[in-house]
């Protein structure tokens, strides 16, 4: 198989576009992946704010789980069933799943977390735990 169907016209940078997009086309499967989704992590208000690009996938397709100080989101976008009839030329939107796991500072109290999804982006706030405040402790004589 030949990588370069089209002649060189004297950018390198092009040459590598040529040669990128003839390597995906030939390479990639129909499913993959989205093994780095995007995301920000930042303090706001006392919470933890996750955001997430996830675009295509509706809030049914997305998974979050809390568990001491470790939050996991998943997501698995499916193929719809009249796309399994189209003749694609091109195929980039692809299908697959992802999963990340990010381990905060502090153990999060699993029972405040709200997940929000608008135009892509996943929103998880998270709220640590109240840290215990020391007391002291009387020990008595039996």
């Amino acid at each position: 198989m030949t990588l370069m169907k089209t002649k060189h016209n004297g950018s390198d940078i092009a040459l590598l576009d040529q040669v990128f997009d003839t390597f995906l086309d030939w390479q990639l499967p129909a499913r993959f992946s989205y093994a780095s989704t995007p995301l920000d992590l930042y303090e706001q208000d006392g919470k933890y704010i996750l955001e997430m690009a996830v675009p295509g996938f509706d809030s049914k397709d997305i998974n979050v789980e809390v568990s001491g100080a470790t939050v996991s989101v998943t997501g698995q976008k499916t193929e719809k069933k009249d796309e399994q009839e189209l003749r694609y030329h091109r195929r980039e939107m692809r299908q697959g799943a992802f999963s990340r796991t990010i381990t905060l500072p502090q153990d999060l109290d699993a029972s405040s977390v709200t997940a929000t999804i608008d135009r892509g982006i996943l929103k998880v706030a998270l709220t640590p735990m109240k840290a215990f405040a020391p007391k002291k402790i009387e020990v008595k004589a039996v």
